[in-house]
């Protein structure tokens, strides 16, 4: 008896799993080739060269299929099981990348770096020089270095000195941290919207093109994303939780405080979400004593962290409108430049922060990574149009105020971001990209018929934005 009524239960819990179903993944797909076809037969003999459509495709076809695979048949797991299986593939494909672009970065540059690695060599100078001068001396070893670049260079030199200054040593870190940070997506998403949800956002970021890619570089984007993931979550078990200990509180504030030493915007935009959702938080469990707590602890490490020269860094960051107008100037003067970037402005990026970048399905011989990567910025535009339809279903139940701390974070780092000059480098995305997907997977566990009809006119509207955007950068640069 108990055997049957197990097995019923088990039948009934599995009919109620909600997936990325097949049809948005082959619909995803056809547009994908659909698009890439058009672009071929509008810029004739500026189309992707071979080599960066075969990794656009294997990009799309893998993580789509993929992601209604996994979504579908990992849906039933117990959930230890499936954390397993979660870090364990999430593991084995970011060491898989990391092995082949060490090889592949040589064959193709001469070194183990990727094209136009500018920041790369700088970061691996800078570990190299914390090992001659010690870790006593980090000022005479970083010297010029701002603090917010200062944090992934004492990591690297942590790792040279145990293990030597072997450059795919760090990137097997890049592919363990990568793997955590896909668990810590997974609890995030899973304390805010619920088991399934929680499942399809870990799947989604076990698979996403960009996290994986990030983990073969010599980056601050995988160990960066980790110590604001680590924090978000620490963040949001303490505004959950009914109790506070000294622990958890000094934890949450050290994470908060590492920010500001990888990017000034990343540690502004975390403490605008805590506050934002001590503030307006609805949740009763968390009193006005608890509150108080918190935000004076938090306060008074974050003021112990903040030097003069971040104080410094964020004085120019309030700069931005006239930043971003000089850049935009410098980008359509300089060799090779895009002659329209200079009609680029805060008013044009906003409309698209959620969407945007999109993918170079040409070719544009100086963006060897962008043609790479043409693939994951494809998935991005589709993607995004789940995280729209999860605000807006948040909207209509008014449960933004639920979710505040991840909502808060994410458009205040979009909006900073639309008014730097890097408002569509999908480089300074990655922080806000985890949150993205802990939206989308709440989307998808959202998708019913009535919401589904919008799906074939947002892939339509996609379309014609990356054709258009193809078309901006070869007309900007003469070549159409």
């Amino acid at each position: 008896m108990n055997k049957y009524s197990g097995e019923t239960t088990f039948k009934v819990r599995i009919s109620k799993i909600k997936y990325f179903s097949n049809y948005y993944s082959q619909t995803s797909i056809i547009a994908f080739f659909v698009v890439l076809l058009l672009c071929f037969i509008v810029f004739g003999g500026n189309a992707l060269p071979w080599m960066w459509m075969l990794f656009a495709i294997i990009e799309v076809l893998c993580f789509f299929f993929f992601t209604y695979l996994f979504t579908k048949k990992w849906g039933i797991l117990p959930a230890q099981s499936f954390r397993r299986k979660l870090f364990s593939l999430a593991f084995f494909l970011r060491l898989l990348w990391v092995v082949f672009a060490y090889f592949f970065f040589i064959y193709q540059t001469g070194q183990p770096f990727a094209f136009n690695a500018a920041d790369s060599l700088v970061y691996h100078d800078a570990g190299n020089s914390i090992l001659y001068h010690g870790f006593l001396n980090l000022d005479s070893a970083l010297w010029g270095m701002g603090t917010s670049d200062r944090g992934f260079p004492f990591f690297l030199g942590l790792i040279y000195y145990v293990f030597g200054d072997y450059v795919i040593i760090p990137r097997i870190f890049n592919a363990l941290i990568g793997a955590w940070s896909a668990i810590l997506i997974y609890q995030i998403a899973r304390r805010n919207f619920g088991e399934q949800a929680g499942r399809i956002a870990g799947i989604l970021a076990m698979l996403l093109p960009n996290f994986i890619y990030y983990c073969g570089l010599h980056l601050k984007e995988p160990l960066m994303v980790f110590l604001l993931l680590a924090f978000m979550e620490r963040a949001d078990y303490l505004l959950r939780g009914n109790k506070i200990t000294f622990f958890n509180l000094l934890l949450t504030g050290l994470l908060g405080a590492s920010l500001f030493f990888f990017r000034t915007v990343l540690g502004l935009s975390a403490i605008f979400a805590l506050f934002s959702a001590l503030l307006l938080s609805k949740r009763m469990a968390v009193n006005w004593m608890n509150r108080i707590m918190i935000s004076f602890w938090f306060l008074l490490v974050i003021w112990f962290f903040l030097s003069a020269r971040i104080q410094g860094e964020i004085n120019f960051l309030l700069q931005g409108q006239d930043q971003q107008e000089v850049n935009m100037q410098f980008r359509a003067a300089r060799e090779h430049g895009n002659t329209l970037s200079s009609y680029g402005s805060t008013m044009v990026f906003v409309p698209f922060m959620f969407v945007a970048p999109f993918p170079t399905f040409v070719n544009i011989e100086i963006q060897k990574q962008q043609m790479l990567l043409s693939g994951a910025y494809f998935v991005r535009n589709i993607y995004a149009f789940f995280v729209i339809l999860a605000l807006v279903f948040l909207y209509r139940r008014k449960m933004l105020r639920q979710h505040i701390l991840i909502l808060a974070f994410t458009f205040s780092y979009l909006f900073i971001l639309a008014k730097s000059s890097f408002a569509i480098s999908e480089r300074f995305h990655m922080p806000v990209v985890p949150f993205l997907l802990i939206l989308a997977a709440f989307g998808i566990t959202q998708i019913n018929p009535r919401n589904k009809k919008y799906f074939l006119p947002y892939i339509a509207l996609i379309i014609i934005l990356i054709i258009g955007w193809n078309w901006f950068k070869l007309a900007g640069r003469g070549a159409v």
